[in-house]
């Protein structure tokens, strides 16, 4: 009887261990695919704004002020966030970033209906 209580003790032992192995994986999976996200982010903020510096110059040299570039280029984006401003509630939006931010973090597989 003592063997099998043993026995059991051990099984339940090695269960807890799988367990708190494919937890930590799992965790550490989530964590990398968020920092590498994190890296995406800066790595676009940087392209956005020397894209968008070079584009403010190139708009410069095309009417011959610099500060007519820069304001055009300033109109540009203020008429994007006024679009994004009135898309944001949109559930095809939500649902877009939604899901696609969660198959990344997560992995989850759609689901075919």
């Amino acid at each position: 009887m003592t063997e099998i209580i043993t026995t059991i003790k051990k099984l339940i032992e090695v269960r807890f261990k799988i367990l708190k192995s494919e937890i930590l994986d799992e965790i550490s999976s989530i964590a990398a695919r968020v920092g590498i996200l994190l890296l995406m982010v800066l790595a676009a903020s940087f392209i956005l704004l020397f894209g968008s510096i070079s584009l403010a110059f190139y708009f410069s040299e095309l009417h011959g002020s610099t500060s007519v570039g820069f304001l055009l280029l300033t109109g540009i984006y203020f008429l994007l966030f006024i679009i994004l401003y009135l898309v944001r509630n949109a559930n095809f939006v939500q649902k877009g970033f939604k899901n696609s931010l969660s198959r990344y973090v997560f992995l989850f597989k759609s689901k075919k209906d």
